[in-house]
């Protein structure tokens, strides 16, 4: 298993990591009868997100995706389906297995509840496998939403700590003595972003 790329979230035009989400309504390409396909086992959904917030809405800004043969022609041109009026461009630079990419999207996400937005990453936590909690980062905020609308900001990065440091203190590895039943449950809770604070 590999380390899985997150969604991004511009706020206050920094970017941060996505590393909490708990409630209903993030963008899924499904939705929209689009199906990606994973062509680098860093995506396993086939897809990544950038959101912001634009007059207290979040809007899905950017979307990576790879699309299945089903959006291709005999000629293998790209017929690639529009999001929000948008065509995708073939993407370049530092996601070359992405075959498409939608920008400028400023499409409405009627999402409802909370996401984690987290920074400054701690390297020495860095471990190869799904998507990386929010203990792992320095500074964590949670964003609460009702119907795609902010009605909460707040900084948890003082809890996120305590959390922290309880983690650190009980490693789950195979050499720790944990049951196979244990870290087959650790390796399905990485590929989640659930979260309770």
């Amino acid at each position: 298993m590999t380390a899985q790329f997150l969604d991004t979230f511009i706020l206050n035009n920094q970017e941060f990591s996505i590393v909490g989400v708990k409630g209903k309504g993030l963008f899924d390409p499904q939705r929209l009868g689009i199906y990606p396909v994973a062509t680098c086992t860093a995506c396993c959904r086939g897809y990544f997100c950038l959101y912001s917030i634009k007059d207290n809405k979040l809007i899905l800004d950017m979307l990576h995706i790879s699309l299945s043969s089903h959006y291709r022609s005999e000629n293998n041109a790209q017929c690639s389906p529009e999001i929000n009026g948008i065509k995708p461009t073939k993407p370049e630079g530092e996601y070359p297995f992405f075959d498409s990419l939608y920008e400028k999207l400023n499409l409405n996400i009627e999402f409802t509840g909370g996401i984690l937005l987290g920074d400054g990453f701690i390297q020495e936590l860095y471990v190869h496998m799904g998507f990386h909690p929010a203990w792992k980062y320095k500074t964590v905020f949670e964003l609460i939403f009702d119907n795609g609308k902010v009605v909460e900001r707040r900084d948890v990065s003082s809890k996120i700590q305590e959390l922290r440091n309880k983690m650190v203190k009980h490693p789950l590895r195979p050499e720790s003595g944990a049951s196979k039943e244990e870290i087959s449950s650790w390796i399905e809770s990485t590929f989640k972003l659930d979260y309770e604070l």
